[in-house]
């Protein structure tokens, strides 16, 4: 950077660097002074483009993505413009970009995986299952388009004739080693009122994909409906740490630290939740408010 400071292609690539180290702000920065050289250039685009992704931004990504799409065709930032506008819930605009790209790019299993999930969420339940079993005859290892697959197969069973057949496929094809099966199964008996049944899914799920955000939430979630309330604060506080963004983690945390009077530590996993996740800003003031009702 010292020798090269006009450079637009090293100020992208340091950004990205920064983004990627969850460090937002600095990637700002460095695309501010590499838009005041050269606004359009596609490495400029592109990386903001997914910084403004990565900050929530999620309107603001897809016109980025579209300029870089209608610029220069990639099926990169066709699937991320798809899946911006999953994001912000237009599923027909993301179904009929996918869908676009895919002529250009048959058989892209980002730019599929974008259209099952448009097609999911628009209800169009065969279309959406016509989609993951092409994305799985491309990509046959992809455990979670298998999973949103039987998902969608099951959907209209009973939560427990779902979970009594996801077992049952389980057994079969190796497939008890698939940690979101095992998910969709704890989900389902979950929704039965099976608890301990769940409870016990959820933590198969998550000896085989340690440290998931979604798998330590939903366990602990459990364990605090079943009143075993010091798994559910380990549970709870891992997926805290794992994903400190998550609403209904961070208050369910909380609500059972103050239940047992322990506010303080909440304000301990918060600090080290930051140290862990800069970028996500928020805490700054949850720890504030905190720290005021622990007396700190």
């Amino acid at each position: 950077m010292a020798l090269y400071p006009d450079s637009v292609e090293l100020l992208a690539v340091y950004a990205d660097i920064h983004r990627r180290a969850e460090k937002l702000d600095e990637a700002k920065a460095l695309l501010e002074r590499a838009r005041a050289i050269e606004p359009m250039h596609p490495a400029v685009l592109a990386s903001s483009a997914d910084l403004a992704y990565d900050r929530g931004r999620y309107e603001d990504a897809a016109a980025l993505y579209l300029e870089l799409v209608d610029r220069r065709p990639s099926s990169y930032h066709y699937s991320r413009l798809v899946a911006a506008k999953n994001r912000i819930g237009a599923h027909e605009e993301a179904a009929a970009i996918a869908r676009r790209a895919l002529e250009r790019f048959p058989g892209d299993p980002w730019n599929l995986r974008g259209l099952a999930t448009a097609e999911s969420k628009l209800g169009r339940r065969e279309e959406a299952v016509a989609v993951y079993e092409e994305l799985l005859s491309v990509e046959p290892n992809d455990r979670f388009a298998y999973k949103e697959l039987m998902r969608l197969k099951t959907e209209e069973s009973s939560p427990e004739e779902a979970a009594s057949a996801l077992k049952g496929l389980m057994r079969s094809g190796g497939r008890s080693r698939n940690p979101h099966l095992k998910t969709l199964a704890a989900d389902r008996l979950r929704k039965a009122g099976k608890l301990e049944d769940a409870v016990s899914e959820y933590e198969d799920a998550l000896a085989l994909e340690p440290g998931s955000p979604y798998i330590l939430a939903q366990l602990g979630f459990t364990q605090k409906k079943l009143g075993r309330d010091q798994d559910a604060l380990e549970s709870l506080s891992k997926a805290f740490l794992a994903k400190p963004s998550d609403p209904y983690v961070r208050k369910s945390l909380e609500s059972l630290l103050k239940k047992r009077f322990e506010l303080a530590r909440f304000v301990e996993l918060i600090d080290e939740a930051l140290t862990l996740h800069p970028s996500v800003k928020a805490l700054h003031g949850i720890r504030k408010r905190v720290a005021r009702l622990a007396g700190l």
